[in-house]
């Protein structure tokens, strides 16, 4: 039977204050915790009422970790490096189950270690235990509403409260809102390739064809179950999505591994891969750690000290020079040993670590950020001009293959046996908080914002981001198998209107012409709040309520595409005037704050928990402050009662 909740308030007084938190997936999980943590220490005199609202239903996991979803589909991030709780919470991490989700995984029986990869759907069953757990210790006077609904709206009510609004015609009238609404859906922006991809692919479909272009990728099984096996279809993207995209068509069409052979079922179409680069994502270097390198050159105080000299910074002359230096003198101590690391860093400048390097390193093993970053730049630099890069698909298809199995030999001597990946990991994913103090609220030019963006990400996420090392394997495998090609550099898609197909290419490969019937969108939508399909986002805008942060200084003017947010993460409108009691985090500040998507890590005073800790001891403070303010003067009305009604399942 549905259950009646009602939160009441009078005029001038609360009996009871309601806190939204809109998104129950893994970010609205570590809020509910740091907000009962809160609540616990500071407690306001009248009861709380905290509302998750969670569109998809799946309190904790959300729905990027639907605990429905098949298990071939893996997390990037290894057991032991993901919780949902602080390191301060002391009773949350007293039981192991809790403290980690490798932890979890070992108590319920799952055949996963401490440095295993698991599916999704178990970190979204972790994630809905915790959730649960934290139901069951709210302090007092704290009650916690679950709404398996849409928040679409948010409107500015009495007495300075927020009412936000759900598609299921229920309003939730509160002093607190903050959006955790995690990965956004884009629309097909008119005028775009995909418009086209899109608009060609429905003209076909009415002629009978199969044909179609997959704009989002995910379910993957429901939104490829189109594609026949005697079909062929075009990925746009070679990183985590794609990723899955692969393991859908062959795990989830039936076929299986077995001594390093993929074995078809026969279901599995043949999939093309295609990106700007031409070449897949790295794959994550075996973890051999147990803790968080600490940084010798690119530090947090040395980036604060800069700060405070130039007050903004360029990413490429300030920033970059000091990430090059770390991940050097992280490469050169682990190929030639710590005495060679001690002398790297006695060197004064440039010249003379350059020098030591020429000493005592060999030409063939010295650390080249363009081999990370480009790895055509010598087939760049040797090719004559007007030539393709490359002779054939055989050549191109070779060279992608060595690159690959280069990669995974470095991958499993692991993320400290290998000087490069050691290198990535410990600069690249360990030093992310101090690059974020670098860049985050708007600390960087605008120009050279842009740049870090177009340029530096790409290959952060191509070498930093990528899948575990069995996925990598397994696409070795399958392009050796004939089930998996790719399209070369630069791909170009054209609709060919005579044979009712899409063609793919690449200027950089003769030959390489190929006709496919699908198109996918293998990458992760990007923070776009203006097409942003939420409807909770276009009713925000439309109403001037949020706008975009937008880096601008006598460099130029770089829009970010996710949300405003102050320091205190409250979201800045069109006027530029500052919502006190509405906030945001995570995905949907992409751009004011760096580097959003990743999950909570233990042990490591992790980014994404003191965020959110921070958030809600301000709230808690605002509701005292409102408390304070109502009671000179002011007494409870019997009649002016407005009461908010809503109903639970």
């Amino acid at each position: 039977m549905p259950k009646r909740v009602q939160a009441k308030f009078f005029q001038g007084e609360a009996m009871e204050y309601n806190i939204v938190i809109i998104g129950g997936g893994p970010r609205g999980t570590y809020c509910l915790r740091r907000l009962s943590l809160a609540l616990a220490a500071d407690p306001p005199e009248n009861p709380v009422n905290i509302h998750v609202v969670e569109k998809s239903g799946r309190f904790g996991g959300g729905n990027v970790h639907n605990v429905d979803q098949p298990h071939y589909l893996l997390l990037n991030t290894v057991s032991c490096q993901i919780t949902a709780f602080g390191d301060d919470d002391a009773p949350a991490r007293a039981e192991e189950s809790r403290r980690t989700l490798c932890g979890y995984l070992q108590e319920k029986g799952y055949d996963y270690g401490e440095n295993d990869y698991p599916p999704r759907a178990l970190h979204g069953e972790y994630l809905a235990e915790c959730f649960n757990w934290m139901e069951d210790n709210l302090p007092q006077k704290v009650s916690l509403y679950r709404h398996a609904a849409e928040a679409v709206d948010i409107k500015t009510a009495e007495q300075g409260l927020q009412e936000v609004v759900l598609d299921n015609n229920e309003k939730i009238c509160a002093c607190e809102v903050i959006l955790l609404t995690g990965h956004s859906r884009n629309r097909i922006v008119p005028g775009s390739r995909e418009e086209r991809y899109h608009q060609f692919a429905q003209k076909q479909q009415q002629k009978g064809g199969n044909i179609s272009y997959v704009h989002l990728a995910y379910p993957i099984a429901s939104q490829m179950e189109h594609i026949q096996a005697d079909q062929s279809v075009y990925v746009i993207g070679m990183g985590l999505t794609a990723t899955d995209v692969i393991r859908g068509l062959t795990h989830g069409r039936g076929g299986r591994f077995s001594s390093g052979r993929y074995i078809p079922s026969g279901n599995e179409p043949h999939i093309i891969l295609g990106s700007r680069l031409g070449l897949p994502y790295c794959a994550r270097g075996k973890n051999q750690k147990t803790g968080q390198y600490q940084a010798r050159i690119f530090t947090s105080n040395l980036v604060h000290r800069l700060i405070q000299e130039k007050g903004k910074l360029d990413f490429r002359k300030d920033l970059f020079p000091l990430i090059l230096q770390e991940m050097e003198y992280v490469y050169y101590s682990t190929l030639m040993g710590d005495e060679f690391g001690r002398k790297y860093l006695q060197c004064l400048d440039s010249a003379q670590r350059q020098d030591l390097v020429k000493r005592e390193v060999k030409s063939t093993e010295r650390f080249n950020w363009q081999d990370l970053a480009n790895p055509l730049w010598k087939l760049e630099a040797a090719r004559k001009s007007g030539k393709p890069l490359f002779e054939s698909m055989e050549h191109y298809t070779d060279f992608v293959l060595k690159q690959i199995g280069f990669d995974l030999s470095e991958a499993k001597k692991g993320n400290v046996g290998s000087p490069v990946k050691n290198a990535v990991d410990s600069v690249l994913r360990d030093l992310r908080d101090t690059l974020r103090s670098a860049v985050d609220h708007g600390r960087l030019t605008a120009d050279s914002h842009r740049y870090m963006k177009k340029t530096f990400e790409r290959t952060n996420n191509r070498v930093a981001v990528g899948p575990p090392i069995e996925s990598v394997q397994e696409l070795w495998i399958l392009v050796r198998q004939g089930l998996v090609s790719f399209s070369g550099p630069s791909p170009e898609v054209h609709a060919n209107e005579e044979k009712g197909v899409f063609q793919v290419s690449s200027p950089e490969v003769p030959g390489s012409i190929r006709e496919v019937s699908h198109v996918v969108n293998g990458r992760i939508h990007g923070v776009d709040t203006r097409n942003d399909t939420s409807t909770l986002m276009q009713n925000l805008l439309k109403r001037k309520m949020v706008r975009t942060f937008t880096s601008s200084d006598h460099t130029g003017s770089f829009e970010m595409g996710g949300l405003d947010v102050t320091h205190d993460f409250q979201l800045v409108a069109a006027d530029g005037s500052v919502h006190e009691n509405i906030c945001a985090l995570g995905i949907p500040v992409e751009g004011k704050l760096w580097f959003n998507a990743a999950d909570a890590r233990p042990d490591v005073n992790s980014n994404a928990i003191t965020q959110l800790a921070y958030w809600s001891r301000s709230a808690v403070e605002r509701i005292h402050r409102r408390e304070q303010s109502a009671k000179p003067g002011l007494s409870r009305t019997e009649g002016t009662e407005e009461q908010f009604v809503r109903e639970e399942t």
